[in-house]
């Protein structure tokens, strides 16, 4: 392919002896000239332009000089797809041409030497390579552009493709995630529906949010009725409960860990319950706070286990009996306890001058302080023996330092009863003298009798010496054996007494008393 084919040999030598002559000029000052005057260019650094036209005006000078397209052509089918993918417009690449023409007009005037016709023959010999060039160039952009929309279009309908695709599945975890949720709230309302304790959720106003099934059963109140209600008007009316007491107490402790509340059932089956009641804060995942959390324990069957329990043991006994992590064993077995037996000396002589109510009141206080007694010092009341009294430490609960506080609890029953008749004396009472034996050892204990009959008390040689102790002892007296001596030697003022022959026993036993209490 050639440039013009109208153009005689003569013009086409002059023309190539000219640009070959000025050809690094021609280039530099042109591409100067588009880095200067063409605005898509002008952000860019004089180097980079050169590096874009510099190969573009050598093909060019090319096919003034030789009259071939060819290499103009290949260039341009390179240059076409980088101008096109850089997105400059055609008005820029024509520009380029024109500034090509006017900066080689100079020369070829100045080279000619005033032979117009000769200049007016080259220029249009220019202007014919250079029109060529630009419809090529026109051609060659159009297709590029449009072999870029077709990929563009291609590229999206692919990324539609991935974009429905990714929507599909999409849904699909929406879905999934929404039926998973759905899963969870029935599963958390299905574990606070069937929660034992009552549950009440309150909003930052205190208009109650949730009120589940055992708080129901708890107030006697319908869940519909209680939702919505204030709280602090609820449990004012339900059992007398100041909220605001309960928020001063969260305030300054961090939580209300357990408050018992006596209140009254409303409905008929139960006069009166007992209940523990917690309160916490309800804050969501940020930490931003929501409300309140209150948990209460109907606890009124606990409650009276206890109170039944505590007719026997101390409360702290009791306590530790229903606390226990391992059920207490009842049926049977040999443990190391401290067994105490306290009795009132010539008592059934002395109430032959009282009326049979006089005699009941008086024993009744004296049962009254020595059960007292006994519960103080964590003691098991075993049982009531006419006026003798029975007493285990250390059984069915083990507890720290069992033959001290026995022989302490015994201390306190000689003060105890001491004090009682004094007043008894004056209304014109007997005074009554209490003698106590207090021994320690591996004893049976457990629930023993008849099928229709059972009693929870310990059986075995300790036990017995115990109540011969007690025997041996005088009005007044509190005599231990060696095994509660060997423990107690370093807490009370002992003394020794003479090797009794004790019933029973095959040998003299070494007995104590306690310094103090005694004729």
């Amino acid at each position: 392919m050639t440039a013009d084919q109208g153009a005689s040999p003569e013009i086409i030598a002059k023309l190539h002896g000219i640009l070959s002559r000025h050809q690094d000029a021609l280039i530099s000052r042109s591409v100067e000239a588009v880095w200067s005057n063409i605005p898509a260019y002008r952000d860019r650094e004089l180097e980079e332009v050169q590096a874009s036209f510099a190969g573009c005006y050598q093909a060019y000078l090319k096919v003034l000089i030789t009259g071939v397209f060819t290499p103009m052509e290949d260039y341009m089918h390179q240059m076409v797809r980088q101008r096109s993918a850089e997105q400059v417009r055609l008005s820029a690449i024509q520009g380029a041409f024109l500034i090509f023409r006017e900066v080689a007009f100079p020369m070829l005037v100045s080279e000619l030497g005033g032979d117009y016709q000769l200049v007016v023959a080259c220029l249009n010999h220019i202007l014919a390579a250079e029109s060529r060039a630009l419809r090529l160039f026109a051609d060659l952009y159009q297709d590029a552009l449009t072999e870029i929309l077709r990929q563009t279009n291609e590229t999206l309908s692919q990324r539609n493709e991935e974009l429905q695709a990714l929507s599909i599945s999409l849904d699909h975890r929406v879905a999934e995630t929404t039926r998973e949720l759905q899963h969870s709230r029935d599963f958390l309302s299905e574990i606070i529906e069937n929660l034992k304790a009552g549950l009440i959720v309150v909003a930052e106003n205190l208009e109650i949010r949730m009120f589940n099934q055992a708080m129901e059963k708890i107030a006697d109140i319908p869940r519909a009725e209680a939702l919505g209600q204030r709280v602090d008007d609820f449990l004012q009316r339900w059992n007398k409960i100041s909220f605001s007491q309960l928020q001063e107490q969260l305030n300054v402790h961090g939580d209300v860990a357990v408050l018992k509340v006596h209140g009254q059932y409303n409905s008929h089956d139960r006069a009166v319950g007992h209940f523990d009641l917690r309160m916490g804060e309800w804050v969501d995942a940020a930490g931003a706070f929501q409300g309140y959390l209150l948990l209460i324990d109907d606890i009124t069957d606990r409650e009276l286990l206890l109170h039944s329990l505590s007719c026997y043991v101390s409360p702290k006994v009791a306590e530790g009996i229903l606390s226990a992590k391992n059920p207490i064993s009842l049926a049977g077995s040999r443990e190391l306890v401290t067994v105490l037996f306290a009795d009132l000396r010539g008592f059934s002589f002395q109430s032959r001058k009282m009326s049979p109510e006089e005699m009941v009141e008086l024993l009744n206080a004296y049962f009254g302080i020595m059960v007292e007694v006994v519960s103080r010092y964590e003691g098991t009341l075993d049982k009531f023996i006419g006026d003798c009294v029975m007493a285990l430490f250390g059984a069915p609960v083990a507890i720290e330092d069992d033959a001290v506080k026995a022989v302490q609890c015994a201390v306190d029953m000689q003060d105890e009863v001491s004090r009682y008749s004094r007043r008894q004396k004056q209304r014109g009472n007997p005074y009554l003298y209490l003698g106590i034996g207090i021994n320690r050892g591996e004893v049976l204990v457990g629930n023993i009798g008849s099928p229709r009959r059972m009693d929870y008390t310990a059986i075995g040689e300790t036990v017995n010496l115990a109540a011969r102790f007690q025997e041996y002892a005088r009005g007044g007296e509190i005599i231990i054996s060696d095994s509660v001596y060997q423990c107690v030697k370093e807490k009370f003022q002992l003394k020794a007494l003479a090797p009794g022959v004790i019933k029973g026993a095959n040998s003299r036993i070494p007995l104590y008393v306690v310094d103090g209490y005694g004729f």
